[in-house]
């Protein structure tokens, strides 16, 4: 199945490429992109089983996310919400689920984890109010989990609730210079009550109780089984730039030189090209190792310890950082023509500048975690970690 999944993404490529000019342009995923990714069953990567998902390990998420942003990278980063949306709503109970996917195996959830609006205890849960920014994927998902923190018995609780998104206002706020396929625009609640069963808890989840409830699938991790298949989107942004850099020097791109006709000829553009290379096929060894290593202890229903969460914090932020810088030396070669409009060069960096800031990717706070637990110095002790 893992296979198959990474080869119908691939299948894919073609289709996405030739919508992602208005993708970008509509500031949201186009409805054959949609359509496409919804028939392979791509937006139910991370559907438990028993509700007709494919539950795909977090390796298949971020090999599928990967290829699809070979294509169209707002496509990619649609499906990684997916995939880690609906892991999130998967911890619930059954009724939740049933409620979920009983009637629509495609049905996916998108959310933010990040705490905004208020919240008030009731008897029977929670009330909600406020703005809830940045939630991609809002003008296609059907569910939206929006973060969450409260108090509870004198300290403070944070998670996510999940509701309906046809209970929300959506405000037209996403006009980026990048992803802007994503439609990540801002969610507003009013006086909206979610019973206690429709909450998801960071601190549960860190406990491992979701998962005695649900002990034939594999353990969620937070931030890492969420966030990793979004890595893979910038590395496919990346690998995409560096198939149409090569592709083009490959059919004798000219180069303005007085020492060489063309730029495959140039040692500067081959060294600049192999560098390059090297940082994608970096980013993707750290990134296939902290998959692997993830699912791993997901397998056994083991969460990584905090030394091991902040290495693999490390190896995301860092991948993401190697994609980034490979996609500008590409640029360096591919030359100022790279930018006009017409140019799906000019959208990849676009993209990737944007995509790579994700504050889930913060190179400085990860660097600051994993050099904390280098020179043993204490981490704070919070779920969110």
């Amino acid at each position: 199945m893992a296979a198959s999944a990474v080869e119908v993404a691939r299948s894919l490529i073609p289709l996405l490429s030739a919508e992602a000019g208005t993708t970008d342009q509509n500031r949201r995923i186009t409805e054959k992109s949609e359509g496409a990714m919804r028939d392979a069953g791509l937006l139910r990567l991370g559907t438990p089983t028993r509700w007709g998902g494919r539950g795909a390990d977090l390796r298949t998420a971020v090999e599928v996310c990967l290829e699809l942003a070979r294509g169209c990278a707002a496509s990619s980063w649609i499906a990684g919400i997916a995939y880690g949306g609906n892991l999130f709503a998967g911890q619930l109970a059954e009724p939740v689920r049933e409620e979920l996917w009983g009637t629509d195996p495609d049905a996916f959830v998108c959310g933010t984890a990040n705490p905004a609006g208020t919240v008030t205890r009731t008897s029977t849960g929670l009330v909600l109010d406020g703005e809830w920014p940045w939630i991609s994927g809002i003008h296609h998902a059907g569910w939206t989990l929006l973060g969450i923190a409260w108090d509870e018995d004198g300290r403070t609780e944070r998670g996510m609730a999940l509701v309906p998104t046809a209970k929300l206002e959506t405000i037209d706020v996403w006009h980026v210079a990048g992803m802007r396929g994503t439609g990540s625009n801002t969610a507003v609640a009013a006086d909206l009550a979610v019973t206690d069963d429709w909450v998801v808890s960071l601190s549960v989840m860190a406990d491992g109780v979701y998962r005695r409830h649900h002990p034939e699938e594999a353990r969620v991790t937070f931030y890492l089984s969420i966030n990793l298949p979004l890595v893979g989107t910038c590395v496919g942004i990346a690998e995409a730039a560096l198939e149409k850099v090569v592709g083009a020097a490959a059919r004798g791109k000219k180069l303005s030189s007085p020492l060489y006709a063309t730029v495959a000829e140039s040692p500067a553009h081959q060294v600049n090209v192999a560098n390059a290379a090297v940082l994608i096929d970096t980013a993707r060894l750290h990134l296939a190792h902290a998959a692997d290593e993830v699912d791993a202890h997901a397998r056994a229903g083991n969460r990584p310890d905090v030394d091991a969460r902040a290495r693999l914090r490390m190896s995301a932020s860092y991948s993401t950082r190697c994609a980034r810088d490979a996609v500008g030396l590409l640029l360096d070669t591919a030359g100022a023509g790279s930018f006009a409009d017409s140019s799906s060069l000019q959208r990849a960096w676009r993209d990737i500048e944007t995509a790579s800031r994700h504050a889930a990717f913060s190179m400085p706070n990860h660097a600051e975690m994993y050099g904390r637990v280098l020179l043993g110095a204490e981490l704070p002790q919070s779920p969110a970690l």
